[in-house]
């Protein structure tokens, strides 16, 4: 039980069984980081597809591993319960890095697949046990959500790493053996969990204490208001691998200055620096999180202060393309701000807003309410390709200027709708 001078605190068992359910993230997280990167090159070498080919199949295997998770969700909500649900995907993804590793071209697809549907099963389900072993308080549930974003980062670091590295040293089989066995741990580890937080079969899915009545219903709707703002954090989000990578690379100064020293940037390096950004600054937001007992902020202000931050994010671009950005190269410093702004907004919108979804969400639509939060990915993804047509035909300012006003305009939705997310 929660200590009476600290409710925000999770219990021994509890805080088990949430490390147990972190270490599960970051290793699923481990193999799909290591296999992403590298895709399109083995669909060159293996399958013999062109790049715009290989391109196309990864946008829309990407954009299928998200939308599943509402099939998925509906399946664990209804049908196999969060528990067997999760298993179950951990098993099939583990099987689908296995069918990769035979290294066989007639496997190529099938494993997608296997992907997909895994995928489906294991997200949704792993964010409802992740809602349910931190319990209905505000701030313990927030706390969880951060540590497993902690997990799920340091496991995308890491499998980018050994991707890159096992692939150069030994080859694809290598690579994809490595997933299958970071895969196969993390359905190891799952069951464990299992094993720490026995199922009850007449609570299969509840996470929350709201009852399915008219209370329910207006909570799903302040899920559907979320979701549909999440829209736009996932276009945001996906900025720093398209617009701003091309930014880098073409309208920014390729050095930096530091102790009287030159050092040579490129977009990958500015990529590599909002990862560990985001890195280093949960520990830092984790301190801060527990001292807000006194001064307590509702997560709907907190994601409201998320989308602010990504539309100053975006207004420091503009004003640097208007600077000189817009047809030539400016000082990387305004990358850099950019670049802090959007790893602050990243830690206030995507694991508090995942918490703020579980807890409004109806027990009978739990896993179904996750399933919508990455579908809101799958859709922004899709509009962030869209708007990307966009770059070479409008002035650089204005590129930016449209993802600051569609922040705003995210933030002042919210502002609106704050008291069933207080």
């Amino acid at each position: 039980m929660p200590s009476r001078l600290e409710p925000w605190s999770i219990s021994r068992r509890r805080s088990g069984v949430l490390v147990l359910l972190c270490a599960v993230q970051g290793c699923e997280r481990f193999a799909f980081l290591a296999t992403l990167p590298q895709f399109v090159l083995y669909a060159q070498e293996r399958q013999g597809m062109s790049v715009p080919t290989a391109l196309m199949v990864l946008a829309i295997f990407q954009a299928l591993s998200y939308l599943s998770g509402l099939p998925g969700g509906w399946l664990a909500d209804r049908k196999l319960g969060v528990h067997t649900s999760t298993g179950l995907g951990a098993a099939v993804l583990t099987l689908a890095y296995g069918s990769l590793a035979v290294d066989h071209a007639s496997l190529f697809w099938p494993a997608l697949a296997l992907m997909v549907v895994g995928h489906s099963l294991f997200r949704p389900g792993l964010h409802v046990l992740l809602a349910r072993a931190m319990g209905d308080g505000e701030r313990s549930r927030e706390r969880g959500f951060l540590w497993h974003y902690l997990a799920a980062n340091v496991g995308f670091a890491l499998g980018a790493l050994f991707g890159e590295w096992a692939h150069a040293a030994f080859g694809w089989g290598a690579l994809f053996c490595g997933a299958a066995m970071a895969s196969l741990l993390s359905a190891g580890l799952f069951l464990g969990t299992s094993l720490a937080q026995p199922i009850d079969p007449l609570e299969s899915t509840a996470i929350g204490a709201q009852p399915a009545s008219e209370e329910g219903k207006g909570n799903m709707a302040a899920v559907w208001l979320l979701c549909s703002v999440g829209v736009v954090f996932w276009l945001t989000a996906q900025q720093p691998a398209t617009s701003l990578a091309v930014f880098a690379a073409m309208n920014t100064q390729q050095h930096i200055v530091l102790f009287s020293r030159t050092m040579q940037l490129g977009p990958g390096h500015f990529a590599a620096l909002h990862g560990l950004m985001v890195i280093a600054m949960l520990p830092m937001f984790l301190r801060l999180h527990s001292k807000r007992q006194t001064h307590r902020v509702s997560t709907g202000n907190l994601l409201i202060w998320g989308y602010v931050a990504t539309a100053a994010a975006f207004a420091l671009m503009t004003t640097a393309s208007l600077h000189g950005g817009d047809t030539g190269r400016v000082s990387s410093a305004w990358l850099i701000g950019c670049y802090l702004l959007l790893s602050i907004a990243e830690i206030l919108l995507a694991p508090l807003g995942m918490s703020l979804v579980t807890r409004l969400a109806p027990r009978d639509k739990a896993a179904r309410a996750v399933g919508l939060w990455f579908a809101s990915s799958a859709v922004g993804n899709g509009l962030a390709a869209l708007l990307a047509l966009g770059w070479d035909r409008w002035p650089h300012h204005r590129y930016f200027a449209v993802l600051a006003i569609l922040s705003l305009g995210a933030a002042a939705a919210l502002m609106r709708r704050r008291s069933p997310m207080a």
